[in-house]
């Protein structure tokens, strides 16, 4: 079971998934749920570990994720769910899909502090400090992008230095 999501979360948002509609009749069913979402915790960790102290759950608080960072977790392995399973609905899938997009939007705004997360009781999620490494370049243009390959010549000096040495 995740830390963000749960098989009866996800079984919640995918009625009549499962066999008998339950968790404890269909083990093929939960353990393709649990499967995703690991897969879908990690995408969520990996968006937005550079900003926020990770894990939110700890051997003391069991509370502290973001209701958001749950809601997005359930969204993405919802995602992965539809499209490991409904082949062959292609409007299920992309009602699916387009929620899924909405959720990396969602991540994408948390991972560049556009969007700030919130925890169960209102209190803000711990953010890293700013001591983290950055780049004295950020900003300004990449040297590899500045021209074509095909402008490129070779330093003169070098050319003179070589030619005087035959």
């Amino acid at each position: 079971m995740g830390l963000y999501a749960t098989t009866s979360s996800i079984s919640e948002l995918l009625p009549n998934f499962l066999r008998g509609n339950t968790t404890t009749s269909d083990t093929a069913g939960v353990n393709l749920f649990s499967r995703h979402i690991d897969r879908a915790e990690g995408v969520v960790n990996s968006y937005i570990r550079a900003r926020y102290s990770l894990p939110f759950i700890t051997a003391t608080t069991t509370t502290n994720v973001p209701p958001i960072i749950r809601t997005l977790t359930e969204d993405i392995t919802c995602w992965y769910t539809a499209r490991a399973s409904y082949a062959q609905d292609s409007q299920l899938r992309q009602e699916y899909l387009d929620t899924f997009k909405g959720a990396m939007e969602t991540l994408g705004e948390i991972r560049d502090g556009e969007l700030k997360l919130a925890q169960t009781a209102g209190t803000a999620a711990t953010v890293l400090s700013a001591n983290r490494m950055l780049s004295s370049t950020e900003g300004y243009q990449s040297t590899f992008d500045m021209d074509k390959p095909s402008a490129w010549e070779v330093d003169p000096d070098y050319l003179d230095t070589e030619v005087n040495r035959g």
